[in-house]
């Protein structure tokens, strides 16, 4: 791993459990195990640090999930989306907690930082949504169905679940089984009873 690597390793990790104002630069070079003149070397001071920490962290937020649906049904899709969103909160959770540590340490200036970090929320309540509503067009699912406001509930419950499972400190708190109980709740809830 390189230096610049490490740096931001570190400053991330201490970002996210302590907060910007009482994270130091002496404390990132510490735990990086360099000095505070190659952070300098690196970065233009810590607010610079900060910001790369957060576009790092950013990166990850996109999935392209149009192929892995094609070919399944309306039923399907949704436990498909499922899946591959608690695979990729499991693949970035450490991302993920850095950016939710900062929202509830209400860390100033984090706006471009909400937004794009809600808009992996956006697109899948509104894929969802559209599957949910061709799902109701077809009859799959119940006419009682409200594609909006289930997209969203779904989204809801699959954030809390996988907050729940990758906030507690053991692996007691496995969040699949809870996922699969969802799935069979929303089978219940959504499946049209001739479907």
């Amino acid at each position: 791993m390189d230096a610049r690597h490490k740096i931001l390793s570190s400053a991330t990790k201490l970002f996210s459990k302590q907060g910007y104002a009482t994270t130091s630069l002496a404390q990132v070079a510490k735990e990086a195990h360099v000095s505070k003149a190659l952070i300098f070397w690196h970065f233009a001071s810590k607010e610079d640090l900060f910001r790369t920490s957060l576009t790092e962290s950013l990166a990850p937020y996109s999935i392209d999930v149009l192929e892995a649906l094609s070919g399944l049904g309306e039923f399907e899709q949704i436990g498909k989306l499922i899946d591959v969103y608690f695979e990729f909160v499991s693949q970035n959770v450490y991302s993920v907690r850095f950016l939710l540590s900062l929202v509830v340490r209400e860390e100033k200036n984090l706006d471009d930082v909400l937004e794009r970090t809600t808009e992996l929320f956006r697109v899948y309540r509104n894929l969802l949504a559209d599957i949910l509503q061709a799902g109701r067009a077809k009859g799959v699912f119940r006419a009682s169905v409200a594609p909006e406001a289930d997209a969203t509930l779904i989204m809801a419950t699959l954030n809390g679940i996988l907050v729940q499972g990758f906030a507690a400190s053991s692996l007691q708190a496995d969040p699949k089984p809870l996922l699969e109980h969802m799935k069979i709740g929303l089978a219940e809830r959504l499946l049209a009873r001739s479907a």
